[in-house]
């Protein structure tokens, strides 16, 4: 929207374009719902919201409603906040912390393409993965790997964008028309370039590798033919009505080359024109130097460099598990002794908080109780056969007695409740009933060797940690986590 715009120019802009009024109203109504936290990073020691605009703006209104909107807008405002109550004169709301702009992308990407929060329009999913290439100078291969998207669901998007840039940067100095990629039709247009004989019109062809731009006509020719393509694809409805078939699209180049405008005389070279995007494209390891200058540099992508996904989520609702898990997402792939002392405490915490909240510790100390008598009460019998056998003591040896003694008596507060103990429990009677029979072999057979790794990393100098282990230990520990997530007071 141009350079160095300040808070009010902004929220106003996203008055306008993205209904905060309507979002402020209804938080004025029923009070503001957590649903999806914003995602921020802090950029020269302010706190810059990359994700939840349309929250974070509508709390600001919501602060002063006659700065922003009319009086009328602004006395509903008020008039809900004084009725229900509406605490806006210090409100704080939860954020994720991303380190960077980067390493937010993917789930801002994934939020929007489904229905959970506002969902984008065709020209707002482009334009992100345009400047994840553009300004944030990612590879093609990189941004896959970040959105989780094939090749050509990356490419596609970039070579429409980068034909809408040139249309609209044209017109605006040509024509003086300005067009918002939030509202054109980019389909459309694909569906025009995706025609060779519009392409040849146009002279343009588009970079398989990377979905750039490449212009074979000169430069005064090719914006005199963008004006007139352009013009035509302003009324979608009537385009998209007028020429729906590959032929009625056949008939439009045609039309489009009787304009008097245009020039036929002139025809494409291989002398090629830069386009306006890849002119400004920017150096893909300049750029990540910028963002990631603290990380050593390795062989492994951007991306790949974290054993648990940027997009993953698991959310006990409780604020010291879910502080372990963000920071567990943000251990990259090399710091392997710091991500299983931390793996290894999130296990532990997190099976305590599910037997906690669902009332299951009582059980799980009877059966616990109940096995540490028998296993004690098998060493008495051991030591009391040794003394009757070596020191022929004839007299009867009470065995109770002995067990309180050497305190195998079982009668323990859960503090003394072991990990292998509450992961025993819940693996053989909690996840048996809700797990795929693959999944959860997969998940008993490696858990007790994953738990004494872990109990090693922590208890043993000599103990060496191998990143793959962790990650291998991560894959057989998410089904675990994920159900303890899940099953929280399920019966509340």
């Amino acid at each position: 929207m141009g350079e160095g715009l300040n808070q009010t120019q902004v929220l106003k802009i996203l008055l306008d374009k993205e209904k905060v009024y309507e979002l402020a109203k209804k938080i004025s109504e029923e009070g503001y719902f957590i649903g999806e936290e914003p995602i921020i990073c802090i950029e020269n020691n302010k706190k810059v919201v990359l994700e939840g605009n349309r929250r974070v703006a509508s709390l600001k209104l919501l602060q002063n409603p006659k700065k922003y909107v009319s009086t009328a807008k602004a006395n509903i405002l008020l008039k809900n906040i004084l009725k229900n109550n509406i605490p806006i004169d210090d409100y704080k709301i939860r954020c994720h912390i991303a380190p960077n702009r980067l390493l937010a992308n993917p789930i801002i990407y994934e939020r929007h393409k489904g229905e959970a929060v506002h969902k984008w329009r065709t020209g707002n999913q482009y334009s992100f993965i345009a400047e994840m290439y553009e300004k944030d100078g990612l590879s093609i291969d990189d941004i896959c790997e970040v959105l989780n998207e094939t090749r050509s669901n990356v490419l596609k998007p970039l070579k429409a964008y980068n034909l809408f840039i040139e249309g609209k940067e044209i017109l605006e100095k040509e024509e003086g028309i300005i067009i918002d990629i939030e509202n054109f039709d980019l389909t459309n247009l694909e569906r025009l370039y995706g025609l060779e004989e519009a392409r040849i019109f146009l002279g343009i062809e588009f970079d398989n590798n990377n979905g750039e731009l490449t212009i074979k006509l000169p430069r005064e020719e090719f914006e005199k033919r963008i004006i007139v393509t352009f013009k035509e694809l302003f009324d979608a409805e009537r385009f998209s009505r007028e020429y729906n078939t590959r032929e009625d699209l056949k008939k439009f180049v045609t039309k489009l080359t009787e304009s008097p405008d245009i020039d036929l005389s002139i025809t494409t070279s291989e002398e090629i024109t830069k386009s306006r995007v890849s002119e400004n494209r920017k150096d893909l390891e300049n750029e990540k130097g910028k963002t990631t200058g603290r990380r050593k540099k390795t062989k492994k992508g951007f991306y790949s460099n974290f054993i648990i996904p940027r997009d993953k989520e698991i959310i006990f609702d409780n604020e010291k598990l879910d502080g372990l898990f963000s920071e567990l997402k943000t251990l990259p792939f090399d710091k392997k002794y710091s991500f299983a002392v931390l793996l290894r405490s999130y296990l532990e915490q997190s099976l305590y908080f599910y037997l906690s909240e669902n009332k299951l510790l009582d059980e799980l100390s009877d059966k616990t109780s109940e096995e540490n008598k028998k296993n004690g009460m098998k060493k008495v019998e051991t030591v009391i056969n040794y003394i009757k056998d070596v020191h022929k003591v004839e007299d009867d040896i009470d065995s109770d007695t002995l067990m309180n003694i050497l305190k195998f008596n079982g009668n323990k507060e859960y503090s003394d409740i072991s990990l292998k103990a509450m992961l025993d429990y819940v693996v053989k009677n909690k996840l048996i009933n809700s797990l795929d029979n693959n999944t959860y072999k997969n998940v008993k057979a490696y858990i007790e060797r994953i738990k004494m790794d872990l109990d090693l990393a922590i208890h043993n100098i000599k103990t060496i940690i191998d990143a793959e282990h962790n990650k291998r230990a991560w894959q057989h520990l998410e089904p675990l986590f994920v159900y303890l997530s899940e099953n929280i007071n399920t019966d509340n």
